[in-house]
C-alpha cells in the first residue's frame, strides 16, 4: 500500500475538484479502474487517491469525453 501521508495522497472530494468531476462519477471511474484507497474510522469511511492515480483517472476521464 502506498505511503498514506498527508502530502501524498487527496481524498475524493478534492480529487473530484481537481479533475473537474461530480463525485458520483469520480467514484464510478474509481470502481471501474480499481483505483483508491479506502481508510475507516470508527463509522466513517473515506477514499484517498495517490498522485499517480489521478493522473490515471483524469486520462480515463479525458478519454470518455471525446
Amino acid at each position: 500500500m502506498a505511503n498514506l501521508g498527508t502530502t501524498s495522497v487527496v481524498d475524493e472530494h478534492r480529487a473530484a475538484v481537481l479533475l473537474g468531476l461530480t463525485l458520483p462519477e469520480l467514484r464510478w471511474f474509481s470502481r471501474v479502474l480499481g483505483l483508491g484507497y479506502k481508510l475507516e474510522t470508527g463509522d466513517a469511511s473515506r477514499v484517498f487517491f495517490t498522485y499517480e492515480e489521478l493522473k490515471q483517472l483524469s486520462s480515463a476521464s479525458a478519454a470518455s469525453a471525446k
